[in-house]
């Protein structure tokens, strides 16, 4: 992504209203197993649960899975507070396999869409998009979901 002049939001990897933010895609495969939308994209998820496991969370609980995902996920991989780096990161991931996600959003029964979290620092301002990134979201005929979380230091 490039700096454009006429934008009123310069891209910054310090970007000073955001404690943190990540993108990721989630794919809900239906009926089909994960490993199969790991074939199909070529790409490794950052995280395949399939129906019926049963996990252990990061503090010892066990659940069985209700549903199975598929999840590529730019937390970890993009160090930066500016979201629309982790979305370019996702996007560039992603557009090269258009014709995969297109045949994947004709299966019944199987959802997707990127979802952006973003926690704020208190102050103003927020997630931005630029218009490239809002094509390039289209271009893949996907919906862009935000969870948006303000932190007050009071």
């Amino acid at each position: 992504m490039s700096d454009i002049t006429h934008h009123r939001t310069p891209v910054s990897k310090d970007y000073k209203s955001c404690y943190e933010c990540y993108a990721s895609i989630l794919i809900y495969p239906a009926a089909i197993h994960p490993d199969e939308i790991t074939d199909y994209l070529k790409q490794q998820p950052t995280l395949s649960e399939v129906i019926g496991e049963e996990v252990t969370n990061s503090i010892g609980r066990k659940r069985k899975v209700k549903y199975s995902i598929w999840k590529l996920c730019s937390e970890g991989f993009v160090k930066s507070r500016d979201l629309r780096e982790h979305i370019d990161w996702l996007l560039d991931k992603m557009v090269p396999r258009n014709k995969e996600l297109k045949k994947l959003q004709e299966v019944s029964g199987l959802s997707m869409y990127i979802n952006c979290v973003w926690r704020g620092n208190r102050g103003y301002g927020g997630p931005v998009l630029w218009p490239a990134q809002m094509k390039r979201i289209s271009y893949l005929d996907i919906e862009c979901a935000f969870d948006v979380y303000f932190f007050n230091e009071d």
